[in-house]
C-alpha cells in the first residue's frame, strides 16, 4: 500500500471525480492505534487479491492532518472508498476478513 499525501491526492481525485482508472481504497490510521494495527493485518493479507482492480493507499492521520479533514475522519481506524465514477463510501472500524472483502467486492462492482 502507498503512504498518500494532501499533494498528490489531486491526481487521484479532484473532489468529484476518481481520475484514475480503477476504484481506490484509503486507510486512515495512526501509529498509536492499536485497532489500526489489527486491521493493518487483515488490509495485509486481502489486499493482495485485489491489487490489479483496486488502486491502495495508507494515510497517517497525524502526518497528514489536511486528508483527515476533507474526508471528515473522526475515528480510526477510518476508510474511504472512491468508486470508479468519484463516488465516496466512508466506514470505520477494524474489519474482519470477510466484511472487508465483501466491502471490496461491493467497490469493484460500482
Amino acid at each position: 500500500m502507498n503512504n498518500l499525501t494532501y499533494s498528490e491526492l489531486k491526481n487521484i481525485w479532484d473532489g468529484q471525480k476518481n481520475l484514475t482508472d480503477r476504484p481506490i481504497f484509503i486507510d486512515f490510521y495512526g501509529d498509536w492505534c492499536g485497532p489500526c494495527k489489527l486491521f493493518e493485518r487483515v488490509l495485509n493479507e486481502v489486499t493482495p487479491e485485489y491489487t490489479d482492480r483496486i488502486t491502495f493507499y495508507k494515510v497517517n492521520i497525524e502526518e497528514e492532518s489536511q486528508l483527515s479533514m476533507i474526508f471528515e475522519v473522526k475515528h480510526i481506524p477510518h476508510f474511504v472508498m472512491i468508486s470508479k465514477d468519484g463516488g465516496i463510501t466512508p466506514g470505520s472500524g477494524a474489519l474482519n476478513k470477510e466484511t472487508l472483502k465483501y466491502y471490496l467486492e461491493g467497490l469493484i462492482s460500482k
